[in-house]
């Protein structure tokens, strides 16, 4: 059978996802302190990161739901500091859009897009994450025909939702699709278990460490991508 979809994560797939996240963060405390200074003097960024740890904790219907967690501990912060509930939410939402826009500024690793673009001549991609990325302030929107987030489907990977929303979007079968991503159980093993073909992104050249999966290909630039993904097709044919 033929490979008829690739579905890929989004970060440290496509991108380093740490230090734009940090910034963000500090993006987003550094508004808090000059437009919520009573609420700034609660909470200093290394104590609010230590804050929402603490909720995802007590919540674990939150630690998925990125976006609600974050608007949620902003709301607790801006009640704690004195603030009526009803602007304590207008102000949780606006700080979450200035960490949503610092989110969204990332830089692909090198030669991301065009590889995205070739790819894209022979088989429809999606983007399946854990994570809240936006494509379309990023600017690749176009370059995917759908977009799944844990949040959308109601769990995170390394559960099924993710995968099965992404196959049923496209009507294909799970060996008639590659699943291409960084984590070893979110990404590889996960999908294998639903009999997707894998393609690791292990561009920090670790070993690899599952033992419930292997994945049928590995790379340690992107570059190497195309290649990857024509060499399981190839087998597919076989």
């Amino acid at each position: 059978m033929a490979i008829r979809l690739l579905t890929f994560d989004l970060d440290n797939t496509l991108w380093d996802t740490d230090p734009v996240i940090a910034r963000a963060e500090k993006l987003t405390h550094d508004w808090v302190c000059s437009n919520v200074p009573q609420a700034a003097s609660l909470y200093s960024l290394d104590a609010l990161l230590e804050y929402r740890n603490q909720i995802a904790a007590s919540y674990p219907e939150l630690r998925f739901r990125v976006s609600e967690l974050r608007r949620e501990v902003m709301l607790r912060v801006f009640l704690q500091a004195g603030i009526e509930r009803a602007q304590a939410q207008q102000l949780a939402q606006e700080s979450f859009d200035v960490f949503y826009r610092a989110r969204s500024e990332i830089t692909l690793f090198e030669g991301a897009e065009a590889i995205l673009q070739q790819l894209g001549e022979d088989y429809p991609l999606m983007a399946l994450t854990n994570g809240n990325a936006d494509l379309g302030l990023i600017g690749i929107q176009d370059l995917f025909s759908a977009h799944f987030n844990a949040e959308q489907v109601g769990a995170p990977k390394p559960q099924p939702d993710l995968f099965e929303a992404a196959l049923q979007a496209s009507g294909v079968e799970a060996h008639e699709c590659i699943h291409i991503g960084d984590h070893q159980e979110q990404d590889v093993v996960a999908a294998a278990r639903l009999g997707i073909n894998t393609i690791w992104v292990n561009l920090a050249d670790s070993a690899w460490a599952e033992t419930d999966a292997q994945p049928d290909q590995e790379i340690t630039h992107l570059s190497q991508l195309p290649a990857a993904v024509r060499a399981i097709a190839q087998a597919q044919s076989d």
